[in-house]
């Protein structure tokens, strides 16, 4: 395997020479340079993996020569040396690209453990390409987006279950798509053409969602005025995918288990059975088991529910999937946002990739429709990131060397972006959720300079 190239940049020999020795032959070849000019011109020979330069030097400092180098190479990482380790030089070398900086004197063990960091996210960029073309060869309808091996596993399963009529049972967080899967396994049984049929159990009121399955007759209850088919009628020949069915009442779950055994059931206010054929999906964000054994679920509902069961992973486990995600909702947002950036630099990339997302790919597809908004480049950067993602990965810049006002308008910016993406872009409804006037909304987004639409 070839030997990532490191090309070292400062203008003492005696500090090249000490690099060269010490860096560790057995991983890597080290090149080096006495300045800017001279590294640029290894930079079009050699094709280095990663830049380590010192800061101060004569002639071109090590900040002008990082826009010059990636101007050679957008996608070189570049890591400062400095003597000078202020905070106000760290923050500017990550706003103008560095991907990382170390204070003088360095321990070369610590430097080469950055210097694998950045050829890890060099990796993952120069992926970017392919991935942009893979995805632009996926069909519009097919939402599921990954390469991790946990994900293939489950694909695989999700595609062999899928012809039989087995009820399955997928488990996972919120926002790793449960609901995609449930579609999936549709599209691929033998009920394709019929229709898939979603609910979501939490979402509908308990002394509702007996009639929402099941439907009901005229004058059944208060507000009956009509007739109306349940769920299971309209989903009848095909697929219904009951959502959270964790939460659905123990008072429900009998009824539901008589349409598993006998494929009958009756409307809300009738005597008369109705006969069904529906293939049952369910889905959890919670452990059914412990339900179980609390007596908040019937065990035998269960079984019946958790023939083949698909567990799905959390983002935070099938990281190698996240430049793939973000490609992905990139080109979903080019259909309706004005301006999309058409890349990451790297260490917006790094952020994403140290986040823990407990809100799984739902939260990262927010993430990049809030960033998008605000990014006015061609270049989505890290500070194009909601503070919560920035504050996870190390920038060298403590919480607490932030200038309050500036913390506190970043904290008010992205809460007011959230309530807008809540409300969906509503304003009234927004005032009302934030527990403000609209007039008072309106100044607000006025002073943070985001930018809305007068109702």
């Amino acid at each position: 395997m070839k030997k990532p190239t490191i090309l070292f940049i400062d203008d003492q020999k005696s500090a090249r020479d000490l690099f060269s020795r010490q860096l560790d032959p057995e991983r890597f070849r080290p090149l080096t340079a006495p300045g800017v000019l001279a590294a640029e011109e290894m930079i079009r020979q050699e094709a280095p993996d990663v830049i380590v330069t010192d800061l101060r030097m004569p002639d071109i400092d090590g900040l002008d020569g990082l826009e010059r180098f990636h101007a050679l190479d957008p996608e070189l990482p570049v890591i400062l040396i400095t003597a000078f380790g202020t905070v106000e030089t760290a923050v500017e070398a990550m706003k103008r690209g560095a991907f990382d900086y170390v204070r003088k004197p360095f321990d070369t063990g610590e430097l080469e453990i950055v210097i694998d960091r950045a050829l890890g996210h060099r990796n993952l960029l120069r992926e970017n390409a392919r991935l942009r073309s893979e995805v632009a060869r996926k069909s519009a309808s097919d939402d599921i987006i990954c390469r991790a091996p946990a994900m293939m596993s489950v694909m695989d399963l999700a595609a062999r279950v899928a012809p039989s009529d087995f009820s399955v049972l997928i488990l996972g967080e919120s926002g790793t798509g449960k609901d995609l899967f449930a579609k999936r396994i549709h599209q691929l049984s033998n009920r394709a053409t019929a229709p898939f049929v979603s609910l979501n159990c939490s979402a509908i009121p308990e002394h509702l969602l007996e009639s929402e399955l099941f439907g009901h007759e005229k004058g059944a209850f208060s507000g009956a005025t009509n007739a109306r088919a349940g769920f299971f009628a309209e989903a009848d020949g095909g697929t219904l995918f009951l959502d959270e069915i964790g939460d659905m009442s123990p008072n429900l779950q009998p009824k539901l288990l008589r349409v598993l055994q006998n494929g009958e059931y009756y409307r809300v206010g009738s005597r008369r059975l109705t006969k069904t054929d529906v293939r049952l999906v369910c889905a959890s964000n919670r452990r059914i088991e412990e339900l179980v054994e609390k007596g908040q679920f019937r065990q035998d509902l269960y079984y019946r529910i958790n023939t083949v069961r698909i567990a799905l992973p959390p983002l935070r486990q099938r990281t190698e999937d996240i430049p793939l995600l973000v490609e992905h909702f990139l080109q979903k947002l080019r259909k309706t946002f004005p301006h999309v950036p058409s890349r990451l630099n790297a260490q917006a990339v790094r952020h994403l990739l140290d986040y823990g997302w407990p809100g799984n790919v739902r939260e990262l597809e927010h993430v990049m429709e809030r960033s998008c908004l605000v990014c006015d480049g061609d270049e989505l950067r890290a500070d194009d990131l909601p503070p919560e993602i920035r504050g996870t990965a190390s920038s060298g810049v403590a919480v607490a060397e932030r200038p309050y006002k500036d913390a506190r308008r970043d904290f008010e910016r992205n809460y007011f972006l959230q309530l807008l993406a809540s409300a969906e872009g509503n304003i009234q409804k927004a005032a009302e959720l934030a527990g403000i006037h609209r007039s008072t909304l309106y100044e607000k987004l006025a002073a943070l300079q985001i930018a809305v639409e007068r109702e």
